[in-house]
Parts: structure tokens; C-alpha cells; sequence
């Protein structure tokens, strides 16, 4: 992972500085303009996209919490994806457990399994911590049945 502070601390604080402010319309509930902010700052990133530490995670994780949120699972998947490609550390089981969550609500069970799966080896019931319960019991009864 490259770390864009270093390579062009300018466009590091720019971008940071778009994400905040993101950050603040979305607890406000502004979801519109914080997804638009949110895009400003994807499309500010340096190609390949997913190879920046922190910043790759960030944003595709905020992207997805907003289609997320939305009930826009296809997207949200797309972001999830694009989160766990950019993610820094193996022990980082979040986007898996997004992407798992999104592939569920798009009825692809077994893609979900083997997300959560993967989380789940990394992480026990810990990694699914602070999201709907449903989730965990969904992965815990298929890995039953298996």
C-alpha cells in the first residue's frame, strides 16, 4: 500500500479535508451531498485506486454505507469489494463482513457464506461486532448445515 501523505501530502489533505466534511452532512443526515462528496474524493484519488493506505478504505467503506443504508445493495457490493481490494491488513475483517452483508441482501447466500466465512476465521463472532445479529446467525446456521 502507498501512502499518498507522502507522495503528495497536498492532495492527502484535500482529500482528508472533502472526506471530513462528507463525514459531518452524513450524521446530519444529508446523505445526498455526503454522497457527493464522497465521490469527489474517489475521483481526486491517484490511480490504481485501491493501492492507498487508509485513504482506498475510507472512502469505499463511506460509499458503501451510504448505498448501503440506502437499500442500493448492488452498489453497495461494488464498494465493498472495492474497500476489501484497498484494505491495509488481513485482520481487517469490516469489509468482509460488508461485502458479505450486501451479497445477502442480494440473495447470493453462498458468496455471503464465504465472505463471512473468511471473517469469521479471522476474527470469531468478533467480527461481526456492531452490525444486525442477523448476519452472525445467518453464517452460524449455514456453517451448521455444512
Amino acid at each position: 500500500m502507498k501512502d499518498l501523505s507522502e507522495e503528495s501530502p497536498d492532495l492527502e489533505a484535500k482529500i482528508s479535508s472533502i472526506m471530513e466534511a462528507g463525514n459531518e452532512l452524513d450524521e446530519k443526515g444529508k446523505t445526498t451531498q455526503a454522497l457527493a462528496a464522497y465521490v469527489q474524493a474517489w475521483e481526486l484519488l491517484p490511480e490504481p485506486k485501491v493501492s492507498w493506505k487508509l485513504l482506498t478504505g475510507w472512502i469505499a467503506g463511506s460509499l458503501y454505507n451510504v448505498y448501503f443504508g440506502n437499500g442500493d445493495f448492488k452498489k453497495a457490493k461494488y464498494w465493498a469489494q472495492a474497500a476489501l481490494g484497498g484494505r491495509s491488513s488481513e485482520r481487517n475483517t469490516g469489509p468482509l463482513i460488508d461485502l458479505g452483508m450486501a451479497c445477502l441482501e442480494l440473495f447470493e447466500e453462498d458468496e455471503a457464506f464465504q465472505h463471512f466465512d473468511d471473517a469469521y476465521a479471522a476474527g470469531k463472532e468478533r467480527a461481526f461486532q456492531e452490525r444486525p445479529k442477523k448476519y452472525l446467525s445467518f453464517y452460524l446456521s449455514k456453517k451448521r448445515k455444512r
